[in-house]
């Protein structure tokens, strides 16, 4: 055997074991809660109980997650808990249900951005430890709290115990499934040295644009190192290319990299899977572009935008309604939708994102009135 088998041969073994732990941990639960909870409704009341209190625990793991990230002054853009998804904001959140892949229905995540201030290794480390840190320490207080505590309460807690320390122990198992473990990126980010390595391009510019810096003005070579590497990268660095483009004012090249999104698309038609939400925000963008460009509304009513490009980017819509109203010659209700997409760009944790928004909404001020044969 090579040495690409035998990790991969070991990667199933871990796989397999902490797959082993986290059933346990429900198995067990379950059995507590059975053997102390009588009910006719019995074994079926303490499956859901345990199922329950899984998604609880679950809870509590990307809790850990995102303290860590906060503890590290990281801005925090996404959370997920099974099929509840949460955007921050910088004022309040938006929470939507969106069931995930059948294969990872059950996960969870915490998306983040890099404090620049720090070196990736610190803070990426207590990140990553900080959820199966925080399901071990609520499993101890649980199970200190269901010893001393009789009856169905104590077996509750006792229940919810078992269920985070196996959480916790199988999470730092370093195995990779759909997505690495916490055990896997803690071992990755514990061998990490070197903050400038080509495949951290993608979480270097999320860092700079999260902190304001324009796309204009995000590093070439992380842009290019994105567009050669795998799926979403050569996407997010289409879109960074766009947006400096539309942040200039430069319509009749932002139309032009229509063709270039076809041959992307058609190149990379196998790696495409999951990727039809961020398809739709640049076809949209660039229907916004070519509307502009053609002082014409007719792109913006051929391209459908649907609720994920409304939850991704709850700017676009607003502004795709302001231009329409701007050509139509309503400069009132154009205005009222302007200042909706500014209103919603500004409340990003992604500063440039508001930065874009305003000079976009300057050129559409500044458009001239349509005039009418």
């Amino acid at each position: 055997m090579d040495g690409n088998t035998w990790l991969k041969a070991l990667n199933t073994l871990l796989t397999i074991v902490q797959r082993l732990v986290l059933l346990s941990g429900w198995f067990i639960a379950a059995l507590v809660l059975g053997f102390t909870i009588k009910s006719g409704l019995q074994p079926f009341l303490a499956m859901f109980l345990a199922s329950l209190l899984g998604v609880v625990a679950l809870v509590v793991h990307e809790g850990g997650h995102y303290l860590g990230a906060r503890g590290c002054a990281m801005p925090v853009l996404h959370v997920r808990v099974a099929a509840v998804e949460i955007q921050v904001l910088r004022c309040g959140w938006r929470v939507r249900w969106a069931p995930q892949l059948k294969r990872n229905r059950l996960g969870g995540y915490v998306i983040a951005a890099s404090n620049l201030q720090r070196p990736l290794r610190q803070q990426w480390m207590l990140v990553v430890l900080c959820g199966p840190l925080l399901n071990l320490l609520v499993g101890g207080a649980s199970l200190a709290l269901g010893l001393s505590w009789p009856g169905v309460p104590g077996a509750i807690a006792l229940a919810f115990a078992v269920i985070n320390l196996a959480m916790g122990v199988g999470n730092l198992m370093p195995a990779w499934r759909v997505l690495p473990s916490d055990g896997m990126l803690l071992l990755g980010w514990y061998r990490h040295r070197d903050d400038q390595r080509p495949e951290l391009a993608q979480a270097r510019l999320l860092a700079l644009t999260v902190a304001g810096v324009p796309s204009a003005q995000l590093p070439v070579d992380d842009l290019q190192r994105l567009a050669e590497g795998p799926m979403p990268g050569p996407l997010v660095a289409f879109g960074c290319r766009l947006n400096a483009l539309q942040d200039q004012g430069d319509w009749p090249a932002a139309v032009q990299m229509e063709q270039e999104l076809d041959q992307l698309l058609a190149a990379r038609s196998a790696q495409l899977n999951g990727m039809s939400g961020l398809i739709e925000l640049l076809r949209g963008e660039l229907a916004f572009c070519r509307a502009l460009q053609q002082r014409d509304a007719a792109p913006l009513n051929n391209t459908p935008m649907s609720a994920e490009v409304d939850w991704n980017a709850p700017w676009l819509r607003p502004r795709c309604l302001a231009l329409q109203a701007i050509l139509e010659g309503d400069r009132q209700r154009g205005e009222h939708h302007l200042q909706q997409a500014l209103q919603a760009a500004n409340n990003s944790v992604v500063l440039s994102q508001g930065k874009s928004e305003a000079l976009l909404a300057e050129q559409l001020r500044a458009l001239p009135a349509p005039t009418h044969l």
